[in-house]
């Protein structure tokens, strides 16, 4: 009888486990391969080519280098961190929906190392936009790979005098500073220059009404039809599903949950965020290409005055091969070195027709665009960078070369050798993009000053000449 009671109360308590198992979808935790490719904040230490050297020039040698470069990994801003600080109501709930409710559909590692999270103190509102060790690391070792690369240029001692090196920043300089320990490991060796946040070289866009005036609206629009797209509404099912909600979660609290995840990756490369554990590979594939869409319309191909703003830069790189190339008497730089946003090398990135492809990215395309070169994980991340590097060959006769490198792999420009470009067809296919680079489509605050016609814009400014002179 005992054995009959003992074998009934084992299969009720059976029957009640079974019913109360959860359903998992996957577990993160034990995630062999996670998808780190997170936008904008993807973190460096994933997308650059690492050790792998730049390429060896036969019987040329580099005679200066170009770069401009993004702040390395940072804390967010105050915005996001006030925004992040309410993962803890969520968290609560999450919690609630799968041991009280059971609700939910997470493993149980996950929601272990969920209910272990606690908000960092990079979450501090003192510690806004700040760079993080992970940052300074960022910059130090980009430093670094490309001294052993191009040691002849960046020495790191000796005799270094003001003229040998440039460093100019916008809003980056932390970064600049890591770089230079980096480079010289003496943050003072060779002093830079803080420019003026509206400068038209580094930061181009904020003087431009044009720009300013559209780029939310149009970036906003498209991004806007994308989340009204199936993939970005089964996206937000599927999440507030697995977390054990019964209703949708709103598109504010899975974009935190989303910014928490990669900002956590972010700072420390070897860890697992919890919060990444929220979303399947397939979800993060979906939120990366709504961050690419906002880019491709904000600076990049999706409108024509991001090629336009991108000049000033393209100008300056130009000037200063030409001067090497001339062998003036001025002293040039070995090295010019910008620091400056994503909006700024998304817009040189666009002049120089950069990962550009063929078909428009557009709300609806989302798998045609499965192999699209805009993506802003390794065109955008933290510690993005363009290098340029102009080179000379043996013999008065030999044509000059340049080579593009972003984040530190080679550029397959259209035209050149496999990335080997030679500097008169360059000049040929870009001089007459510098010649008119100004930032007239800015005049007008509206989108319709980009497409004034160029006859305009020259009788325009003699125009102008005229009633100064007189």
């Amino acid at each position: 009888m005992s054995f009959k009671m003992n074998a009934s109360l084992l299969l009720v308590i059976f029957l009640i486990n079974l019913v109360y198992t959860r359903d998992v979808d996957y577990c993160f935790a034990d995630e062999t391969d996670p998808y780190l490719y997170l936008a904008t904040k993807t973190a460096y230490h994933f997308v650059h080519a690492g050790k792998t050297r730049f390429q060896d020039v036969p019987n040329c040698e580099a005679a200066q280098i170009w770069m401009v470069a993004t702040h390395g990994t940072r804390c967010p801003s105050t915005v996001e961190i006030a925004e992040m600080l309410t993962l803890t109501e969520i968290q609560s709930q999450i919690l609630n929906n799968h041991e009280t409710r059971r609700n939910g559909h997470m493993c149980d590692r996950d929601l272990e190392n969920l209910k272990r999270w606690k908000s960092d103190a990079y979450l501090e509102m003192e510690r806004a936009e700040i760079l993080t060790p992970q940052g300074v690391e960022d910059m130090r070792l980009l430093a670094r790979r490309l001294q052993s690369n191009f040691p002849h240029l960046l020495q790191p001692n000796g005799n270094i005098t003001p003229e040998d090196y440039l460093f100019k920043t916008v809003d980056a300089g932390n970064s600049m500073k890591s770089f230079k320990e980096g480079l010289f490991g003496n943050v003072n060796t060779v002093i830079e220059e803080e420019v003026s946040p509206n400068d038209t070289l580094l930061a181009a866009y904020k003087t431009c009404n044009s720009w300013l005036e559209d780029c939310n609206n149009i970036s906003t629009k498209i991004v806007g039809e994308f989340e009204n797209q199936p993939e970005f509404q089964t996206l937000i099912q599927n999440v507030s599903r697995r977390l054990g909600y019964l209703y949708n979660l709103s598109k504010r609290s899975i974009l935190t949950m989303y910014d928490m995840c990669r900002y956590e990756k972010a700072w420390t490369v070897t860890k697992l965020s919890p919060w990444c554990a929220v979303f399947s590979k397939d979800e993060l594939r979906v939120l990366e290409y709504r961050e690419d869409l906002h880019y491709y319309y904000k600076a990049g191909y999706g409108r024509a005055i991001n090629a336009q703003l991108g000049c000033t830069l393209l100008q300056d790189m130009m000037n200063h091969f030409w001067k090497v190339e001339k062998d003036e008497e001025s002293v040039e730089p070995r090295g010019i070195f910008y620091f400056s946003d994503i909006i700024s090398l998304q817009n040189l990135l666009t002049t120089l027709n950069i990962n550009k492809d063929q078909m428009q990215l557009k709300d609806y395309n989302y798998k045609d665009m499965a192999k699209r070169q805009w993506r802003t994980s390794f065109i955008s991340s933290f510690a993005a960078n363009l290098v340029a590097v102009f080179y000379k060959c043996d013999g008065d006769n030999q044509p000059k070369k340049v080579m593009f490198y972003l984040a530190e792999k080679l550029v397959m420009m259209d035209g050149c050798d496999v990335g080997l470009c030679d500097w008169e067809y360059f000049k040929q296919k870009f001089n007459p993009i510098i010649n008119r680079c100004d930032l007239n489509a800015c005049l007008g605050g509206s989108s319709a000053g980009t497409f004034i016609p160029n006859i305009i814009l020259v009788l325009f400014s003699c125009f102008t000449l005229i009633l100064i002179r007189e």
